[in-house]
């Protein structure tokens, strides 16, 4: 039996495209070890200390440069991004963070959307 098959799937997991389904499974692996959809949330710390260390900077790099989901002139401007409007108002609740593999955490966190009409 293959690793794959053996690991918990959660049901985000079942419901992804094949393509989509194996690149989150080889990021699972490579950085979590399971679903992190089926890790409770009393395993994560609501600690502000636990958080990792992230300044704009690193944000940036990852929006901009790796992504490409943004601009350096969006990015300039991010008051005005409508994600950053929904953490100001208070829709990203429940923020908790978990030490996974050496130095790598994973960030939960539940954002409430408006309903779309």
């Amino acid at each position: 039996m293959s690793k794959e098959a053996t690991v918990a799937e959660s049901p985000y997991c079942r419901d992804l495209d094949p393509v989509s389904r194996r690149r989150y499974k080889q990021l699972i692996d490579r950085y979590v070890g399971c679903d992190p959809y089926l890790i409770k949330l009393s395993e994560f710390s609501r600690k502000p200390q636990d958080l990792p260390l992230i300044e704009a900077v690193d944000i940036t790099n990852y929006l901009v440069l790796q992504t490409s989901h943004y601009t350096k002139q969006q990015m300039k401007a991010y008051k005005s991004l409508e994600a950053y409007d929904f953490f100001i108002s208070g829709w990203v609740q429940n923020l908790g963070t978990k030490r996974l593999r050496e130095n790598d955490r994973l960030v939960f966190a539940k954002v409430n959307l408006p309903e779309i009409k």
